[in-house]
């Protein structure tokens, strides 16, 4: 029984890991779903959603204005001011005053939906695009981000989120190469007509296309969903480049990925019965393969482990393979923290198994929050720093 549990566990890794990218490179390049534009490009709006961040509100505001190139049709930048304590507001109102098509919608402390769907109930434009404070666009995201729209059926769209300097810390470096491994498997995913998945800091919606999000939930894990329920086309937009500050450290990567794990494991199980693998397969395949069981790697991993000790005891070569592999894995883990621990950047290999490793212990955190019930509705970074 053990090395039937042990290979079922094995088949499931192998699955999300391998299985699912060769599958979805296969049907991008031989049923591909293809874009269809009529029409001009629609109207844009911006909304930015930020609680405190005099800081930056600034320069994010006239690094959006700079995206107007003369082809975008730019209708206008909403701030949404989720509470701010700090002079967020004043400053937004400052610019406003020379700047007739930058707006402010002031709101008592809600958290970061609710926020979003204010801008979005304000927005005139044909598509919103959602934002935050920290993100920087890159020359020619929103004409790229529109122009997706010019096709009827896309409902929601988003770019290509990059780190910068993505090799300041060890850390920061596994994040880059953890988002280069998902920006390949979501340009598949969108060639192959699957893609659910999307970046919260770049995420457009056609506003026709918009559903009702709940509060404690978040926009980019359920508006897609609903876009492909209703019969609509998620897409990736290579061309549509934003940057992001990177990861400072595991601590925040462990907290980042526990609070995107909770939410989106709820957001997708919610969603996972109405998008059925008979009424919606594409969908389901995806949010099954790529989500799903991609957050259970920790769960998988133990029930491959427990199975292969016990494999092990009966001589079983395998269960001594993986056994090696997992505690190989995890003294490179170790390794690599003793070593970031002295202020120096461990190797590569020994950089990336200490990654590894924290990511799925968030992943598995993540499932006893969403066991225990736990909404988590902070969403400003220093929130998600905050133990508990």
């Amino acid at each position: 029984m053990s090395g039937v549990v042990l290979w079922i566990a094995l088949g499931v890794l192998g699955w999300v890991y391998v299985g699912y990218p060769g599958l979805v490179l296969v049907l991008a390049r031989f049923a591909p779903w293809r874009p269809h534009p009529v029409g001009e490009t629609p109207t844009l709006s911006v909304a930015i959603a930020v609680h405190d961040e005099m800081g930056v509100i600034e320069e994010r505001i006239a690094d959006v204005f700079a995206q107007d190139d003369g082809r975008l049709r730019l209708r206008e930048v909403l701030v949404g001011s989720d509470g701010s304590t700090d002079r967020t507001n004043e400053i937004v109102a400052r610019l406003a005053v020379s700047e007739p098509r930058l707006g402010l919608v002031s709101l008592p402390r809600a958290g970061q939906t609710p926020t979003q769907a204010a801008l979005i109930a304000a927005a005139t434009g044909d598509v919103v695009v959602l934002t935050d404070a920290e993100t920087r666009f890159r020359a020619g995201c929103l004409s790229a981000l529109a122009d997706a729209f010019r096709d009827p059926r896309v409902g929601v769209a988003t770019g290509r989120l990059e780190w910068r300097d993505v090799d300041a810390t060890a850390t920061a470096a596994n994040e880059g190469l953890y988002w280069r491994y998902e920006r390949t498997v979501r340009g598949l995913e969108s060639r192959a007509g699957l893609l659910t998945a999307v970046t919260g800091a770049l995420l457009a919606v056609r506003r026709t296309s918009y559903r009702t999000v709940p509060p404690s939930a978040s926009m980019d894990h359920l508006l897609p969903l609903y876009v492909r329920e209703a019969g609509g086309a998620v897409v990736y937009v290579a061309d549509a480049v934003a940057t992001d500050r990177p990861i400072s450290g595991l601590r925040e990567q462990y907290a980042n990925r526990t609070r995107t794990a909770t939410r989106g494991i709820r957001a997708n199980l919610s969603m996972a019965i109405r998008l059925g693998p008979f009424s919606h397969p594409r969908a389901a395949l995806a949010i099954w393969s790529h989500k799903l069981l991609r957050w259970a790697t920790p769960i998988f991993g133990t029930i491959a482990f427990v199975a292969a000790t016990a494999e092990a005891g009966l001589g079983s070569i395998l269960g001594w393979a993986v056994l090696l592999v997992v505690l190989g894995g995890a003294l490179c883990a170790a390794a690599g923290q003793l070593i970031a621990a002295t202020g120096r950047r461990p190797p590569r290999i020994l950089a990336f198994a200490r990654s590894f490793a924290i990511v799925n212990l968030a992943f598995a955190r993540a499932w006893i929050e969403v066991i225990r019930g736990r909404r988590i509705e902070a969403w400003h970074r220093a929130e998600w720093e905050r133990p508990g």
